[in-house]
């Protein structure tokens, strides 16, 4: 079995990978990124010292409902050395699911009031599609070790506020038609209200980001950047998508981008999940299907 370690967006995954795989294509439980919800700001990304705040980790699957277990924890951060962080001081948040015992792999932690607004927040920990975390919180029980996984996030600074980007309902489309989100469905999708293509049909997938999603940054001199760029992601569970990641820079007006679809030769439903993400901790997560009859 063959590991790999994605570093960005303080975000480090380390799972299973196939070099055979294409990045973008969900054949197996695999999480996507997470989003931080400041409590009774959700649009706020960056807790202060002393405020609580709940973070999310998206696990994308095959199956509609995939059972999980999970152990997370937070600590402050030491100055990173090297690839993965480590903690500076007492874990002051921890939360351990056994399979099935929740929906989703979340921890809300209270940041502790006295800690440098300077400084970072380290979430780390496992989560294990279809098992439970191991005694030792690192790895999963039997023979899939799990996902572990970090998150680093910067504190909210004076004069420096992290907004999580947003993706809209009306935001992503589909052949340049609106593209509702019914709920996905096990067995036909025929008639229930996704749109239905031809098998290896090729379409446009297309999201409408809006200048809202950049935060302005502090801007010492005229050579760093005035605002955030932005990074989107596309996955499925079929076919064959165009490109699995693109970025917006700070300075592109270009706020429209689509990508290309080819359908698989196989009738069902096709799952997809758009990842968008400022490259600061703040992202934003939209699903949607096709049927293809």
């Amino acid at each position: 079995m063959k590991y790999s370690k994605l570093l960005g967006l303080g975000l480090l995954l380390a799972g299973c990978d196939d070099p055979l795989k294409s990045v973008e294509l969900v054949a197996e439980p695999r999480v996507l990124g997470a989003r931080v919800e400041v409590m009774g700001e959700p649009e706020r990304a960056a807790p202060a010292p002393g405020e609580t705040a709940t973070a999310t980790f998206w696990l994308a699957a095959p199956a509609l409902s995939p059972s999980l277990g999970f152990a997370l924890a937070a600590c402050p951060a030491a100055v990173r050395n090297g690839a993965r962080g480590a903690c500076d001081g007492e874990v002051f948040a921890e939360l351990r699911r056994e399979n099935g015992e929740a929906s989703a792999a979340s921890l809300t932690f209270q940041v502790p009031s006295g800690l440098d607004p300077s400084g970072r927040v380290l979430l780390f920990g496992v989560i294990c599609p279809d098992g439970s975390p191991g005694a030792d919180a690192e790895r999963c029980d039997g023979a899939d070790p799990g996902t572990p996984l970090q998150l680093e996030l910067d504190l909210a600074r004076d004069g420096d506020t992290n907004l999580n980007p947003e993706l809209q309902a009306d935001a992503v489309r589909f052949d340049d038609e609106p593209w509702p989100e019914p709920t996905p469905v096990e067995g036909s999708c025929v008639g229930l209200g996704f749109p239905e293509v031809d098998p290896k049909s090729k379409h446009d997938v297309t999201v409408l980001l809006d200048e809202s999603d950049r935060d302005e940054l502090p801007r010492p001199s005229q050579l760093d950047p005035a605002r955030e760029s932005l990074q989107l992601s596309h996955f499925v569970s079929g076919g064959d998508i165009a490109r699995a990641f693109e970025t917006i820079a700070w300075d592109s007006d270009e706020l429209t981008r689509s990508v290309s679809w080819t359908a698989p030769d196989a009738p069902g439903l096709t799952r997809f999940w758009l990842v968008l993400r400022d490259f600061r901790g703040g992202s934003a997560l939209a699903t949607r299907a096709v049927c293809v009859r």
